[in-house]
Parts: C-alpha cells; sequence; structure tokens
C-alpha cells in the first residue's frame, strides 16, 4: 500500500514562514531512504508520495531542480514532482533516479504557477520495479518563487 513520507523540513509541526515582499525566495529539501529519523528508513513503491518543501500562499513557482542519486536497481523507476492537486505539475514521470542526476521543472506551463493556499512540493513515484525495490539512495528538491504580493 502506497505511503507519505516527508522530508526532515516537510515533517508535520514545521509551519510555512511566508516572506511577503522579499522577491526571489527559494527552499531546499532533502529525504535519505534508507535513514530513518531522517526521513526514510523505508522501501519506496509505486504511488509513494514524499512531501518535500514546504510553500507558502501566495508563492509563484519560477524554477526547480530535483537531484537524485542512483536509486534504482532496474530501469523501471519514474518519479514526477507536483502537488497533492497535480502530482506532475512541474516534472512528469522522469527517469532520473534511474541512474541519478538532475532534472530541472519541465511541464510546459507550469512556470509562474501561483499558489493560493499552503501547500508541499512532492515526488511522486510513478513507477517502480517490484523485483527491486527503491531501498537507498539521497532525493535533494530545490524550488525558487516569487513572494511579491
Amino acid at each position: 500500500m502506497a505511503s507519505t513520507y516527508y522530508s526532515p523540513d516537510c515533517r508535520p509541526g514545521n509551519n510555512v514562514v511566508p516572506r511577503a515582499g522579499l522577491g526571489l525566495c527559494s527552499v531546499s529539501g532533502a529525504f535519505n531512504i534508507a535513514t530513518a529519523g531522517e526521513g526514510g528508513g523505508t522501501t519506496l513503491i509505486i504511488n509513494d508520495v514524499i512531501q518535500m518543501v514546504k510553500i507558502p500562499k501566495g508563492a509563484t513557482i519560477l524554477d526547480l531542480i530535483l537531484d537524485s542519486a542512483d536509486i534504482d536497481a532496474s530501469t523501471t523507476l519514474t518519479l514526477s514532482v507536483g502537488d497533492g492537486t497535480t502530482p506532475g505539475r512541474f516534472i512528469l514521470e522522469s527517469t532520473v533516479g534511474q541512474a541519478g542526476g538532475i532534472v530541472r521543472l519541465s511541464v510546459t506551463g507550469s512556470t509562474q504557477y501561483a499558489y493560493t493556499a499552503d501547500d508541499t512540493i512532492d515526488v511522486k513515484v510513478i513507477a517502480a520495479a517490484t523485483s527491486t525495490a527503491v531501498t537507498a539512495g539521497i532525493l535533494k528538491l530545490t524550488v525558487f518563487y516569487s513572494m511579491d504580493a
């Protein structure tokens, strides 16, 4: 059964801190799949969601970067980056976790997306091999946004 996990920066109880009028802002989060106590200690399976960073109401997304280690022993893993409403809002079914690397915002029309309520930006496991589960590696997400309001 799919689960929801949290990066240490996004665990329940951490508040979103709005930064109105500051212009360009960024927020980063990391998730260590293997390390319990740092958000991980799990095995990722299809439809798992990792809430990586919190985004305040009024944030307008400018860009984001997903940095992944080689976390898949097979060639099946695909990851999307989005939110609870649209799991692939910013990155749709990337294979970056299969060999490791960096992928940036890639969905046409997703720049300048403005949040009307506090939310999280999440990594969702879209596909994963059943015979070689994802049990180790680090995912990092950096989001660039503006807070002009």
